[in-house]
């Protein structure tokens, strides 16, 4: 199975980040097809399964993004699946994108007179951490010789 992906390139001193236009395809073994179907309707849980695996790091760190060790990316898609909101989102995003946040970090919003920039910003302190957690670091991995004694 292809898997279709777009990434974003994070920008640490302007805590931005910036989309990168092409999409690139990922090839899926029969197993890794199984677990892509079981995560696929569950919020980050995709988005996490392929940041912790090694065949997709090493596959961006050899495919994607080659000779770019210490750049910092996220996944915008994959697939039809989008986790656009997490980056670009502002106060001014549409209602989805606000009630999705508002529910995923559970803020109660009912009183009248909290406006939506009040909540809109809390948002926005939420996902300064959360963009944190969902950040891939392009690190080159360490060998270590076996010592033989």
């Amino acid at each position: 199975m292809q898997v279709k992906f777009e990434f974003a390139i994070y920008d640490e001193a302007l805590d931005k980040f910036e989309l990168d236009e092409k999409v690139y395809s990922y090839q899926l073994n029969e197993e890794q097809v199984e677990t892509y179907n079981l995560l696929k309707n569950v919020d980050v849980h995709l988005y996490n399964w392929f940041k912790e695996s090694e065949l997709f790091q090493n596959w961006i760190k050899e495919e994607v993004y080659p000779n770019e060790i210490g750049k910092k990316i996220v996944i915008c898609d994959i697939n039809d699946i989008s986790f656009r909101r997490y980056y670009f989102f502002k106060v001014t995003s549409s209602d989805v994108h606000y009630d999705y946040f508002k529910k995923l970090f559970k803020i109660h919003h009912e009183i009248e007179w909290q406006d939506r920039e009040e909540v809109g910003q809390e948002i926005l302190d939420q996902l300064a951490i959360k963009r944190q957690e969902l950040i891939i670091e392009l690190k080159e991995e360490i060998i270590e010789d076996e010592v033989s004694t």
